[in-house]
């Protein structure tokens, strides 16, 4: 057969192979990774083919009457940019069957181009691939766009794990991620025993109130800082958990961790096993990314913005349209979920036990949960210098996770999660990519002349370790859309900004896949006058702005009160000392910190500090930034104390409360009245075992990773 008939003829078929069906882009799967390139195939009259068989996760999940969650990743992240711009952008989560509703929406809108069939097989050539169906159907494409998910356990118990029947009893969980965190807070009002096996996972609220300002998870990052400073954007993104993680190995060092008028109100400083490290190679090591890839968030919703946004009269239907309580930093404050370490915990599951230490615990049931897996057809590169061995998709192999170095012309879209911000927004920015690729044949021949070494270099950045890990594809999210927008050239530029009003779109902004498409070839109407009413919506982000500021005059203030103590003192003060100190000031994990616990009231702060700097200039004291420093210090721990500041994510003081206890049982009854009307509970002997490890069944996934 010839290649360029293949690779050139018409979608209706060759004429002079009629058994053959040519097209120039096959996509293999038709869910709502692919639309925006659809959309984007449509407008340039480019001609493609849909070849999807089978239900989703989402349709499974509405045929058990599971849609009884929200996402976690904010309706900015959630949908594509063109969908957004005909919304109401203020801050929310999407309920499941809202986000599903979005889907079919353009689902169908598409759906005359979709062949219902499963693809068996690929071959792939060096500028062709031939595609094989269950039912006999041949398809010759130039390019090949592969979007067929995941597969995973997870799936199943999602779907069929019996919550009302499971009520009193203890349950193990040997993993933890998003789907994991939605079992619990669906077993915790049951009066169940939770015991999470874990390696440790980082926490991160949902949603925050400064004010009367709401900010979504995805707002608090900053991205484009990175740019000035990897080394301040990490210190402060994590918001001073360097310095809990320091003040608790000094206390354990000097014997001190149990005197409780010494610790921290944080997570990690009252559960460390919740802490999960990353590992670096030492040998090799090289400056990385500030936050680098496989990290695994759980995305909760905080106690107090829950009741701030639920506690009324329509509680119960908040709860019954899927907005869940699953703090899991309250839970472990109120002792509801236990926290046991992986590596020490020693599990019997004839005996139906698991021993760590001197405990041991018969449980009833235990959750063992998986990791993603993509689930792709049987792929054969056929091409000069291939292997031919059928192709297994190892996201270091794969530039931006979407091109492969082993195949020709085939593009994954969807197999790059975000951390953080939705999956949608990544899946946008990978379907531009790849339109780029399609559509522009030199920006094609540009990736793929050096597509080793553009690989190297992004895995050298972003992975801190040489090991390949399950959770590899993991990405923070605003990374990797900017990384994708200067690629194919459509990112701001920090040239174009006239005014601090620009400066702050350009740094402080998300990086969400609109704020790419303001201009430009891939320009979405009305997408700029959105970025200005979500920025206006927000006062400018000023919380973020006064945040960095604190951090960046606390730095300057400590190093102007060194500087003006060498010079008054130098004979006291050895040059080697002094440069050591600068060192010192430079990598402290305190004023990050600091500057944390005063999110909310930094303007006070900065204040205190601006004022201060311009006394030390007048008198040149050393005495003054001193002073202003322990000033400052003592003004972020009191008002951290008498509750007028929230650091961002998992912080226990403001869980104490009285009233949060009380609305939890209140949310407790409320939503035993809801599930008890909704829930089908199954047979638990449909699946094997004491526990829920189920076999997989290779559907494709839709919820969190799970962590190992």
């Amino acid at each position: 057969m010839d290649a360029k008939k293949c690779a050139t003829g018409s979608a209706h078929g060759d004429k002079s192979d009629p058994e053959i069906t040519s097209t120039e882009v096959l996509i293999i799967g038709f869910g709502f990774s692919v639309i925006p390139l659809i959309r984007e195939l449509e407008n340039d009259g480019i001609d493609y083919v849909a070849v999807s068989d089978g239900d989703s996760i989402w349709d499974k999940f509405e045929k058990h009457d599971r849609l009884d969650f929200d996402m976690v990743s904010s309706m900015h992240t959630s949908l594509y940019s063109f969908e957004l711009v005909d919304r109401d952008v203020k801050d929310r989560y999407l309920t499941a069957e809202e986000y599903l509703s979005f889907i079919r929406k353009y689902l169908t809108r598409y759906s005359s181009k979709v062949i219902k069939d499963w693809v068996a097989s690929v071959e792939n050539y060096s500028s062709y691939s031939i595609v094989h169906t269950q039912s006999g159907r041949i398809f010759a494409a130039k390019h090949l766009v592969v979007a067929t998910a995941f597969k995973r356990r997870m799936n199943n118990l999602l779907n069929e794990f019996a919550y009302d029947s499971t009520k009193n009893e203890t349950i193990a969980f040997t993993a933890m991620g998003d789907s994991v965190n939605l079992m619990i807070s669906k077993l915790i009002p049951y009066n169940n025993r939770i015991v999470l096996i874990t390696n440790g996972f980082w926490l991160l609220d949902k949603l925050s109130f400064y004010g009367d300002i709401s900010h979504t998870l995805d707002q608090l990052e900053y991205h484009n800082l990175r740019r000035v400073s990897k080394l301040a954007y990490a210190k402060t993104i994590v918001t001073g958990l360097q310095f809990v993680l320091m003040w608790q190995k000094l206390l354990k060092f000097l014997s001190l961790d149990r005197l409780k008028f010494l610790s921290i109100d944080h997570v990690y400083f009252k559960h460390p096993l919740a802490i999960r490290n990353i590992k670096v190679n030492f040998k090799n090591f090289r400056l990385q990314s500030p936050l680098p890839n496989g990290i695994i968030a759980i995305k909760y919703w905080p106690i107090d913005s829950y009741q701030r946004l639920f506690d009324n009269d329509s509680l119960k239907q908040s709860i019954k349209t899927g907005y869940l309580l699953n703090d899991i930093a309250f839970f472990l404050e109120q002792d509801l979920v236990e926290l046991w370490p992986k590596r020490e915990t020693v599990i019997d599951r004839e005996q139906r036990t698991i021993r760590w230490k001197e405990n041991v615990i018969q449980y009833d049931i235990i959750v063992d949960a998986d990791y993603e897996v993509p689930n792709l057809p049987k792929i054969t590169p056929k091409h000069e210098g291939s292997s031919r061995l059928d192709y297994e998709y190892v996201c270091r192999r794969n530039f931006m996770g979407i091109v492969p170095k082993d195949l020709r012309n085939v593009y994954f879209i969807g197999y790059i999660r975000p951390t953080t911000g939705g999956l949608n927004n990544i899946t946008e920015m990978q379907c531009l990519f790849t339109h780029r690729m399609i559509s522009d044949s030199e920006f094609n021949r540009k990736i793929y002349h050096n597509i080793e070494g553009r690989i190297e270099k992004y895995n050298r950045h972003y992975h801190p370790s040489d090991e390949p890990s399950p959770t590899d594809h993991l990405v923070h999210y605003g990374f990797y859309t900017d990384d994708v927008a200067r690629l194919i050239n459509i990112n701001p530029r920090l040239s174009d900004c006239r005014s601090l009003k620009d400066l702050a779109l350009y740094f402080i902004f998300p990086n969400t896949a609109f704020k790419f498409r303001q201009n430009g070839p891939y320009k979405v109407d009305g997408v700029k006058e959105m970025v200005q009413q979500i920025h206006k919506n927000h006062k400018g982000f000023s919380v973020l702005i006064n945040y960095l500021l604190t951090y960046a005059l606390l730095q300057l203030t400590a190093y102007v009160a060194l500087i003006l103590t060498y010079y008054r003192q130098p004979i006291y003060f050895p040059a080697v000392a002094f440069a050591g100190l600068l060192i010192i000031v430079l990598l402290n994990p305190v004023t990050a910190f600091v500057a944390a616990n005063g999110f909310g009231r930094n303007t006070y702060l900065n204040v205190v500090l601006v004022a201060a700097l311009g006394l030390t200039a007048y008198f040149a004291s050393p005495v003054i930034p001193l002073a202003s420093l322990l000033g400052v210090f003592a003004l972020s721990y009191a008002f951290h104390r008498l509750g007028w500041t929230r650091p961002p994510f998992n912080d226990l003081s403001n869980k104490k409360k009285p009233k949060y206890r009380e609305f939890f049982k209140r949310y407790c009854d409320a939503f035993k009245e809801v599930f008890s009307e909704t829930d089908a509970p199954i047979r638990r002997s449909a699946l094997p075992g004491s526990g829920l490890h189920s076999p997989d069944p290779a559907l494709p996934g839709a919820t969190g990773v799970a962590v190992n």
